[in-house]
């Protein structure tokens, strides 16, 4: 089969390699739309410290079962389906206690084994789930970045009535925002520093959007929260100072949620922690958001329309990487197709 292999940073090479068989209890899918990721673009630059070459990346994905191992019993040849990339080991701490997504031991699809960026992939049978037959590709390859965003969400415990500032309208903060506006009665203040990505968030809906460079963010969510502060805080940016101001914005009694990653340490004001008794949560990845996020898209389409940039074929994988390396400003999600 085709595939596109990182030999080094800045370097694919589409090479012939041999097709996966399914073990006993996985599927065989024909790619048929890959979404390209912020950690993919990392792993294209070489910043991504998770990134070993060669190897082929892409988790984001859609297409059609081709092949079901012997053992398996719920899915078919010919089913349309999204795949679900992150594999827990069953065994450890946090699978033991159902918190499967912080497996310690996670077989990441597209980073720890063998991913999409090819013709085919073989996936356990647990881990694809059925799509509708009028949902394009493209939007099924959707499913995974917006079940990062419904795991924060449910961390966050989202209530209606609550105030939400959210931090980062990248892809992830606006998969959060789209769906919170949609499912509570809640009032979301998305905060960035690029204009662009507020426009987007006004049309997912935002309440209130600010650009810090333009006014005090902390000063200007403490006058719309009536001086209390956001019961909720998301932050999706990935940047200490961001993560240390959550901090300062979070009501007395609030939440936070990190979903933003970054390798860096990250000062924390500790008076402020004690004196707020704030619940602060980590997030990563998701457990059985999948069946909830298809039906979302496929009830939401206008959305999924919106967060595409652009679909380009596979075979111009490098330029797709490129231009979102390049142009993170102007590109939400570019879409690879089959």
């Amino acid at each position: 089969m085709r595939a596109a292999v990182m030999t080094k940073p800045f370097s694919i090479v589409f090479q012939d390699v041999p097709r996966p068989e399914p073990a006993d209890h996985e599927v065989l899918v024909k790619v048929k739309a890959a979404g390209i990721c912020g950690s993919d673009v990392h792993f294209y630059d070489g910043s991504n410290p998770y990134g070993r070459y060669p190897q082929i990346f892409g988790h984001e994905l859609s297409g059609v079962i081709e092949k079901t191992g012997a053992a398996v019993t719920q899915r078919s040849p010919g089913e349309r389906v999204a795949i679900e990339p992150a594999i827990p080991c069953g065994s450890c701490y946090p699978c033991r206690n159902g918190r499967t997504n912080a497996c310690v031991n996670i077989d990441m699809i597209g980073s720890v084994r063998k991913g999409g960026f090819a013709d085919f992939i073989a996936v356990p049978e647990t881990h694809v789930h059925p799509i509708p037959d009028d949902m394009a590709f493209a939007t099924g390859a959707l499913c995974e970045p917006f079940a990062i965003g419904a795991q924060a969400i449910e961390r966050a415990d989202v209530q209606d009535g609550e105030a939400v500032v959210i931090l980062g309208m990248g892809p992830i903060g606006l998969t959060i925002l789209a769906q919170i506006k949609k499912r509570f009665q809640v009032a979301v203040i998305a905060v960035d520093p690029v204009r662009e990505r507020l426009k987007l968030a006004e049309a997912f809906g935002a309440d209130a959007v600010i650009q810090p460079a333009e006014v005090n963010a902390e000063e200007a969510i403490s006058k719309l929260t009536n001086g209390e502060g956001a019961g909720i805080v998301i932050e999706a940016a990935g940047v200490p100072a961001t993560i240390e101001q959550s901090i300062r914005l979070a009501a007395a009694g609030g939440k936070i949620v990190i979903v933003g990653l970054t390798g860096e340490y990250v000062t924390i004001p500790g008076l402020l922690l004690t004196k707020k008794d704030i619940d602060i949560h980590g997030t990563r990845h998701s457990i059985g958001q999948f069946p909830e996020v298809i039906r979302f898209l496929h009830e939401n389409s206008n959305i999924a329309e919106s967060f595409i940039t652009e679909v380009m074929p596979f075979t111009e994988i490098e330029a797709a990487l490129q231009k979102a390396k390049n142009c993170p400003d102007q590109v939400t999600k570019m879409i690879l197709s089959y």
